[in-house]
């Protein structure tokens, strides 16, 4: 396992150089004070808004899996409230009170007041009462383990009481005895402060805990602590003016709980060196601000770094290097949960401002990368899957319900990692990667492409949720409201062409697969949708789905492919080709460079002669047919689906030709298809399937805003892409304010939707940012 503490080190040396030439300390910078709401006291221990995610934002920072929030109620001043805890691939909280400071003065408490912000890294209490005035502050000063200054000014003797209470209630419905009564949180008295023990759970859609695990804190002053039930009380006296350090930290299992509290010894000792290393290293992240004039951009800027800094993940369980997760407050998107497609987007934001986690954030999905020989899936080697994280698979020897090996992710992998050298030119990394670049390339054409035309298609791995022993494909069968379980691919092209209720899993794995769950062109549509769609005169075959089985020389089964082919992983894929040639040429060989620029030349002409309407303007999937056509495509467009974003990735891809980038650039800037009030929704308002709540069908996701954005500025279309993100950054709720960053937003009104705290959103918005897509 590489050190966990690794990247912090290395971060920090660069960040405490970049403080020696910084003229502006980041105290100064008031207007980056508060750019999300980091406020709330929490009343059980998983809290869920109207989505069930967090409705509350704490600070994370450095890879830690705790976190913290600011007091919402003047009862609350003193303390941190909140306290939380990643539980391996769950974000719950652990107090409704720990460690809150009280002040007594001659027998009697102080009443204290004032105020309470978040900055860059750090939060912050200043409070006063009478003559007393108590300044906290919050930092992150490693991987597991937080630190909070505080300062007291007082010319008389004091009495400080802290005390904490452990949540009871689990969420809006049970107890935490009723949901988790194995978990039996515990707490234990040390000599220098507090342990919180947690017994085991394992409870995979859930909570999920070792047996091992706890939240250590530990002073360096001396309290006399008292214990009763689940709740605390420490006190101690102190003579006047003091400074105290209070160290926090969540460990996931015995082993951490030994080094951390090693760890807690030696920064007790030197806790002045440790804040200054994290102020020195947001100064750092913080750099690309300077390019930026208007502080509402800086405040933007910040608060998508931070983003991003928050969902990163120090390793743990199965992931042994740092990673990035979509977000530490979503439902399912917490813990070291990592996807491929969320990778490349966040690793190509992070390499301005932190290569280092870019990198290391890549090597955590190339890391479980299928080899040669995987007991597993034997006929999958190079293939990345979907979802990894904390725990294995069932069929890995774990206990996990989020691990997913159905599918794998759109092909951009190569656009993320030459970006990510290009920030260090780092050449060994880049050389490590380039031969499992390759394995994955690889894999794509000769695991997905059905026709061997050279044209991935979007699909499913054999998987027991797709098939059964025999390789038969799963699907069911509808009639009424009793559904069956069926097998058979010829079984269930029967049953489609007699107008039944079928449905594979498959088809959900191949639009997972695309990294657009529920889009319009993988054929999805409401009951309603399709009545309506037949009623104006369309038929319902239009959005039936079909599969091939894909076989090796041999005829041995490797997967299954979508009968079409998709426009956005064709365009992707020509990308993925020519940065390997581009990486080839870095690495001196100019043989392989070469036969790459020829194979990624045939996709684009290809892309550009048979997934383009004329008509429509716009560049569609298409369906493969049994022979192809007469100018060599596999099949015809599938405009009456409608349209969606895949439409412009010839554009962001630098595919298209002048005159079709023009065409496409009409549809996009047309307020009767995606120019809306938040533009770029991820189908047409005129598409059959469009609804401005679909996750897919209409709501606007950032990485496919920011596809359009810059495939109209690589057409010079400067103006234009500049004026959509006008209209983005004004119209998406709470973006410009201190809302956390969404996971998407409605096209009609600008509501927040989905997921908080996205980390691909948060890199599109730096990349907008840092692209020059705003006027200064």
């Amino acid at each position: 396992m590489k050190n966990p503490f690794l990247i912090i080190a290395n971060t920090l040396v660069l960040g405490l150089l970049s403080a020696l030439f910084c003229t502006q300390s980041q105290a100064s910078n008031v207007h980056l004070q508060n750019t999300l709401t980091r406020i709330g006291e929490p009343n059980m221990m998983k809290p869920a808004d109207k989505f069930g995610h967090s409705p509350f934002s704490p600070l994370f920072d450095a890879g830690a899996w705790h976190g913290h929030l600011l007091p919402s109620s003047a009862d609350e001043l003193g303390g941190f409230t909140g306290h939380a805890l990643i539980q391996e691939e769950y974000l719950t909280y652990l107090a409704k009170r720990f460690d809150r400071l009280q002040v007594f003065k001659n027998g009697k408490k102080l009443t204290l007041t004032g105020e309470v912000l978040s900055e860059p890294g750090k939060l912050i209490q200043h409070l006063k009462a009478e003559d007393v005035t108590v300044t906290l502050t919050l930092m992150f000063v490693g991987p597991r383990t937080s630190l909070v200054e505080t300062k007291i000014e007082s010319d008389s003797p004091l009495t400080l009481k802290f005390d904490g209470e452990l949540l009871t209630q689990f969420d809006k419905k049970r107890t935490l005895e009723q949901a988790h009564p194995q978990l039996q949180p515990g707490l234990k008295a040390t000599p220098q402060g507090i342990t919180v023990h947690f017994n085991q759970v394992r409870s995979p859609y859930s909570l999920l805990t070792s047996g091992s695990s706890a939240y250590v804190m530990s002073k360096s002053l001396a309290t006399t602590t008292r214990i009763q039930g689940r709740s605390y009380t420490s006190q101690v006296d102190i003579k006047g003016t003091t400074t105290f350090y209070t160290l926090f930290s969540h460990v996931l299992n015995a082993q951490e709980h030994t080094k951390v509290k090693e760890r807690h010894q030696a920064m007790l000792k030197a806790p002045q060196q440790f804040m200054q290393a994290s102020k020195a290293r947001w100064q750092q992240y913080l750099k690309p601000l300077q390019q930026l004039e208007r502080p509402a951009q800086q405040r933007l800027m910040a608060k998508s770094i931070e983003t991003l800094i928050g969902n990163w993940r120090s390793p743990a369980g199965a992931i042994t290097t740092d990673t990035v997760s979509p977000s530490v407050t979503a439902r399912w998107f917490s813990g070291n949960l990592t996807w491929p497609w969320d990778t490349w987007k966040q690793a190509y934001a992070l390499s301005d401002f932190h290569p280092q986690l870019a990198k290391a954030n890549i090597d955590t999905v190339f890391n479980q990368q299928i080899q040669t020989g995987d007991t597993v899936r034997p006929q999958d080697t190079g293939f990345l899957p979907d979802l990894i994280g904390y725990n294995l698979s069932r069929e890995r020897g774990g206990d996990s319900g989020n691990w997913n090996e159905r599918n794998t992710k759109p092909s951009l992998a190569a656009w993320a990692v030459l970006k990510a050298y290009e920030s260090d030119q780092d050449k060994a990394w880049l050389a490590a990667l380039y031969p499992k670049l390759k394995a994955y390339r690889t894999w794509w054409l000769r695991n997905r492409d059905h026709n061997q035309n050279g044209i991935p298609e979007y699909g499913a791995t054999l998987d027991k949720a797709h098939n059964n022993e025999q390789g038969e494909l799963l699907f069911i069968h509808q009639q009424g409201k009793t559904k069956t379980t069926k097998y058979g691919l010829a079984h269930y092209r029967k049953l489609l062409a007699q107008g039944e209720q079928v449905f594979a899993p498959a088809q959900t794995a191949a639009s997972w697969e695309s990294g657009r769950d529920d889009a319009a062109t993988f054929g999805f549509i409401s009951k309603n949708q399709l009545a309506d769609y037949v009623k104006q005169g369309g038929d319902a075959a239009d959005w039936q789905v079909d599969f091939a089985q894909n076989r090796d020389n041999t005829g041995k089964l490797l997967g299954y492919s979508l009968l079409q082919e998709s426009v956005d992983q064709t365009s992707y894929f020509y990308t993925d080709t020519l940065y390997l040639a581009k990486i080839a040429h870095i690495l001196n060989l100019p043989n392989e460079a070469k036969q790459f620029e020829v194979d990624a030349k045939q996709v684009k002409n290809y892309i550009n002669r048979c997934m383009f309407d004329a008509n429509a303007g716009f560049y569609y999937d298409i369906r493969i047919n049994n022979t192809p056509l007469k100018n060599g495509c596999a099949g015809k467009p599938i405009v009456e689906r409608g349209m969606g974003p895949e439409g412009w990735a010839p554009l962001f891809n630098r595919v298209a030709t002048a005159s079709q980038a023009k065409q496409v650039r009409d549809v996009m800037m047309n307020p009767e298809t995606f120019y809306s009030k938040v533009p770029l929704g991820t189908a047409a308002k005129n598409n059959p399937a469009y609804g401005p709540n679909i996750y897919w069908r209409g709501r606007v996701w950032v990485d496919q805003f920011y596809f359009g954005v810059k495939g109209l500025q690589h057409y010079g279309y400067e103006q234009e892409a500049k004026q959509l993100v006008k209209h983005f950054l004004t119209h998406a709720d709470g973006l410009m304010e201190n809302a956390p960053i969404r996971e998407n937003y409605n096209p009609e009104t600008g509501e927040q939707q989905g997921a908080p705290n996205f980390s691909w959103s948060a890199a599109h918005i730096f990349m907008l940012l840092n692209e020059g897509f705003t006027d200064k």
